[in-house]
């Protein structure tokens, strides 16, 4: 859980003279007390702050550190192969080409949305008979789920979370496992009450890669306010507004897709009923999900 920040360290003055044994050990105490307050491990912990209020400078001599970037690096590449081997078993080679079919332009106007999303106007998605989705690939309909930027957004929110822990001290290789463990069971959470809602509800069919693709979003935010944290010292400014800005992007998607049946009807005026509930409770909750999953 996010700990509240604390102000700067107080130091003691410094003493004139020689120094006792005794008072040369005490200050060693201090200071070795005054470097663990700015490692504080566990999933979700936000580390100290340095004086002025900013994070400790990173040193990316730090052995820590480097232990955590080399670790990252495996886990990234022990997933990448983890994927490409396993992940045929379960999603058909062409469903696989259409929700990883991404260019350039596509990835950039999707984290654009992401990060902005309250100018976008339409969300309707683009229908394409001939697909095996329905709908155009990612390429060619900025609205499509795609599968390229939940993962890389995942994968790189593991790995920055391994650095952070690396640059506060407190790192070890079973934070990455715990970190991945964490935020693959918040997803599946997510998707199955996704699931779930649109079975009572009735509403249109939807694979669960869809569903899985609108949840992992949230992660492209939640890597932007590490990146804040880390390197500008603004945290809770920054993960209040992408818990915002996802909690939006949710509500604009699920009530595309669920209340206007894709926008093929009207949004009726003065009238809720249980699917507006639906859709706000799943967009209320990526505010928390966000703020549970920052660091």
């Amino acid at each position: 859980m996010q700990q509240g920040m604390h102000g700067g360290m107080h130091g003691q003055p410094g003493m004139q003279g020689g120094m006792q044994p005794g008072m040369m050990q005490g200050g060693q105490q201090q200071q070795y007390a005054q470097q663990q307050q700015y490692a504080q491990p566990g999933m979700g912990q936000m580390g100290q702050m340095g004086p002025g209020g900013v994070p400790p400078p990173i040193d990316i001599n730090n052995p820590m550190f480097q232990m955590a970037a080399s670790s990252g690096a495996q886990f990234f590449d022990n997933g990448h192969k983890m994927l490409q081997n396993n992940v045929q078993q379960y999603v058909s080679m062409g469903l696989l080409r259409y929700y990883f079919g991404v260019d350039t332009a596509y990835v950039l106007a999707k984290l654009r949305i992401l990060l902005w999303p309250f100018t976008h106007k339409d969300w309707k998605r683009v229908k394409d008979e001939g697909s095996l989705s329905g709908y155009l690939a990612p390429r060619h309909d900025v609205n499509a789920p795609d599968l390229y930027i939940p993962v890389m957004a995942f994968v790189t929110y593991i790995v920055g979370f391994g650095l952070h822990q690396g640059y506060l001290n407190s790192f070890t290789p079973e934070v990455l496992g715990k970190t991945a463990s964490s935020g693959i069971l918040i997803m599946m959470m997510e998707v199955a009450a996704l699931k779930l809602g649109f079975y009572i509800l009735d509403g249109p069919p939807n694979r669960f890669i869809d569903f899985f693709c609108y949840c992992g979003y949230k992660y492209v935010g939640i890597v932007a306010s590490t990146v804040a944290y880390i390197f500008v010292g603004v945290h809770w400014p920054v993960i209040l507004y992408v818990g915002l800005a996802m909690s939006w992007f949710m509500f604009k998607t699920l009530a595309t897709v669920l209340i206007l049946r894709g926008g093929d009807q009207q949004m009726s005026q003065g009238e809720l009923g249980t699917p507006h509930y639906f859709v706000f409770a799943m967009a209320i909750l990526q505010l928390p999900v966000t703020w549970l999953m920052g660091i």
